[in-house]
């Protein structure tokens, strides 16, 4: 089943100012790998950051974040949930149009969501 996940994070990865993608659980261990050392760290925080999130909103607003993004030097850093059970990680380049990517990322976490 994960050549099913990798063939479409493969999909995204080739997408412009896509440096890196990840799939895992919600638990932030990996699932599907199209995946460079450092993914796993990079799905595991992820994972503490989205609950974190989804923590906060879910206390003041009774709602859950369509995403989170971390905007650093090198970069951004989006994960989005993939329904209950997953997340995906992208690291952009410094300059890449996270527009483009956010729409793809969620067209790629509903596909995923389709599998699980």
């Amino acid at each position: 089943m994960s050549d099913v996940y990798n063939s479409i994070l493969l999909d995204m990865k080739k997408l412009k100012g896509v440096k890196r993608i990840a799939l895992a659980g919600r638990d932030g261990y990996l699932i599907g790998e199209h995946a460079s050392e450092g993914s796993e760290t990079l799905t595991l925080m992820s994972a503490n950051m989205l609950q974190a999130a989804e923590n906060i909103t879910n206390t003041l607003e009774k709602v859950n974040p369509n995403r989170v993004i971390v905007d650093y030097k090198g970069g951004k850093l989006i994960t989005t949930s993939v329904g209950s059970k997953a997340l995906i990680s992208v690291m952009t380049e410094k300059d890449a149009s996270i527009d483009s990517i956010i729409k793809e990322l969620d067209k790629t976490a509903g596909r995923i969501k389709e599998i699980l």
